[in-house]
């Protein structure tokens, strides 16, 4: 995967590992996370120095970068990565969000179900309903910027 993953333009694999750590912010930071971080880096044939030195990108840049990934495998490793620390999260708003990124990119909605489906079974998790908890359900754009904020965070903490 880590040659086909090169093929994409350095910027494009920044790209990429923002999305991850976008939905990993979902998560609460654990042993793992620092490990994940790296293995993600190491994949995606990026150094912690190149992610350090990538200015942390909004939505909307993330979106319009990834937007024209053609290659299906590369499609497929964005979704499954993208789509683990959401089930593993269990939360709704995660949810809320993930099916935002999926509708925004625009990507083949078929390969994306496949990707999702391949993810649940992989972590033996289905995802929480989007109706479940009280708490969730005003989440809006309060909880956006939280979470953009601790992917900072966990951006930095997992480069350290």
């Amino acid at each position: 995967m880590k040659e086909i993953l090169n093929k994409q333009s350095k910027e494009t694999r920044c790209y990429i590992m923002s999305a991850i750590l976008f939905f990993e912010g979902f998560n609460q930071l654990d042993d793992m996370t620092e490990f994940r971080g790296k293995m993600c880096l190491d994949v995606l044939d990026l150094t912690k120095e190149d992610a350090e030195n990538f200015p942390i990108p909004n939505y909307s840049q993330i979106i319009s970068h990834l937007k024209p990934i053609s290659n299906p495998e590369v499609k497929h490793w964005v979704i499954t990565n993208t789509y683990s620390p959401v089930l593993k999260s269990r939360r709704a708003d995660a949810v809320r969000a993930f099916r935002t990124f999926c509708a925004d990119l625009r990507w083949d909605a078929n390969e994306i179900k496949k990707a999702m489906e391949l993810t649940e079974e992989l972590c033996e998790l289905k995802p929480v309903s989007i109706y479940d908890g009280a708490s969730n359900a005003n989440s809006g754009c309060l909880s956006v910027i939280a979470l953009i904020i601790i992917s900072t965070i966990l951006c930095a903490v997992a480069l350290i």
